[in-house]
């Protein structure tokens, strides 16, 4: 069992160079109708990873004995040249004209448009990939669930995911890939943490909008193309920490690793104003890598120093690695992190649940059903995705794919009577304003032409008690 930590320790060390398995980079092929999620096979074993399934459960999409996962779902129109599936809308065209509409709201489809393209780029292999394949599976729930309503502003929606494997340079690779091959009009709901520079990079030369991600990379708030779905990082450190704060936990220890830049981000942050923000003082700090087995060290300095909360700047593995190093030492703190570091899996921990974990996310409560857009969720995951468990990270990508929605329903009606272009997208995207996507996030602005996004500096909390997840204050923001 050591061995095998330390082995995927020194994966997690070189995940830059690709170690691990990588999922193909094969079209994640979604189908209308209420017919199945067909992901590529290699894809199969990093989805079920995620899944806290009882045992034998099956990977919507995953083949069962005896038969094979389809090229393209019944119905959807193939693209000889990618092997990618254009989906039809789902539903008969209704004569006549469309009935009058409020602004940025989508009006019934009379005909079919020319078939658009998205993209997705993520880091899907690795120590990381449970984590961010529920997100890949998302989206392309997604494209069922849109163009089962009649498409992108009538436009059926092609998906093409792509694994970066967390390399800068290939992000950036397949960026332009993405855009000179498969001609896509936006990027979605992409997890760049680890290679968010050369996405960037790409993004920018491109002149093309990067819609939602995993927002940890601090540059979702810094560039003039990427559009987050939601509150910058530095408002979610301050929030989860807050959370803990309102618990009575104000003194704060925090660790940080050193492999990922928002992490040293995170030190920043609190340094310079973010825990006094959050009501709490700093008792103890220490930068820590994702690849350690043991963290008794860093658990008998936070002990000591009297905290009362340990912040973490790390993925789900390390956070178990590190209760059990805490646990041992009778030191049972809260503990207060970002929700979408941690995958459904790692999340049934009995131990790590014994601690509880204080999170806050910029999307809403994964767990409620109680606005339009969590409704809209909750019901697409049901019917094209039963076997997935909500969480963090496929919430975000729907929240993403929710914006690129309503960006396209404020580009006009030019949008529906010709082809869906980039320009369209980034019109409409200028025309947000307050908007909170029917409860799935915090109120969104943009502004055309603008510098980089503001974030609103409202979130939500999540809390993972021995009982599971829940949300303390409900799908209500709370504003930092």
């Amino acid at each position: 069992m050591r061995a095998r930590a330390l082995a995927l320790g020194t994966c997690a060390v070189l995940l830059l160079a690709g170690c691990g398995t990588r999922a193909d980079d094969a079209e994640i092929q979604a189908g209308a109708g209420g017919g199945p999620v067909p992901l590529p096979e290699s894809a199969i074993a990093d989805l079920q990873s995620s899944l806290p399934s009882a045992p034998g459960a099956t990977v919507v999409g995953a083949p069962q004995t005896g038969a094979q996962v389809p090229a393209a779902v019944a119905g959807s129109v193939p693209d000889a040249s990618s092997g990618a599936t254009a989906l039809p809308t789902g539903g008969q065209a209704t004569a006549g004209k469309p009935a009058a509409r409020a602004p940025g709201t989508a009006a019934a489809c009379t005909t079919k448009g020319a078939a658009v393209a998205i993209g997705q780029v993520g880091t899907y292999s690795g120590v990381t990939g449970s984590i961010s394949a529920p997100g890949r599976t998302a989206l392309a729930v997604w494209a069922q669930d849109v163009n089962a309503r009649g498409g992108l502003a009538c436009h059926p929606v092609t998906v093409y995911n792509r694994d970066d494997g967390g390399d800068p340079s290939r992000s950036a690779a397949l960026v332009q890939e993405l855009i000179t091959q498969q001609k896509i009009v936006a990027l979605v709901g992409n997890t760049v943490a680890f290679s968010v520079s050369g996405f960037r990079s790409a993004v920018e030369a491109a002149k093309i909008p990067a819609i939602g991600g995993e927002l940890i990379a601090p540059e979702w708030h810094e560039s003039p193309w990427m559009f987050p779905q939601g509150a910058s990082i530095g408002d979610q450190i301050v929030g989860f920490i807050k959370q803990g704060v309102e618990a009575g936990k104000k003194k704060l220890a925090y660790l940080y690793c050193v492999e990922v830049g928002a992490c040293t981000y995170a030190d920043k942050v609190l340094k310079e104003g973010g825990a006094k923000r959050a009501g709490a003082e700093i008792v103890y700090s220490s930068a820590i890598s994702i690849t350690q087995t043991d963290f008794t060290a860093q658990c008998q300095n936070a002990k000591n120093a009297g905290a009362e909360q340990i912040a973490l700047g790390m993925d789900g593995s390390a956070m178990i690695r590190l209760a059990r190093s805490c646990a041992a030492l009778g030191y049972k703190p809260l503990l207060s992190g970002v929700g979408g570091t941690i995958s459904p899996g790692q999340a049934t921990d009995a131990l790590l649940r014994s601690f509880n974990l204080a999170t806050a996310t910029s999307a809403a409560p994964w767990v409620l059903d109680d606005t339009p857009g969590l409704k809209q969720y909750q019901a697409a995951l049901k019917r094209y995705a039963p076997s997935l468990a909500p969480d963090g990270a496929s919430i975000s990508v729907w929240t993403s794919a929710a914006l690129l929605e309503k960006a396209v329903a404020l580009a006009g009606d030019e949008a529906r009577t010709g082809p869906l272009t980039t320009a369209m997208v980034v019109t409409g995207l200028g025309k947000i304003k307050n908007e909170t996507l029917g409860g799935l996030t915090g109120p969104l602005t943009f502004t055309p032409g603008q510098p980089k996004a503001v974030s609103s500096g409202c979130l939500f909390y999540e809390l993972l008690t021995p009982q599971g997840w829940t949300a303390p204050r409900g799908s209500k923001t709370i504003c930092v």
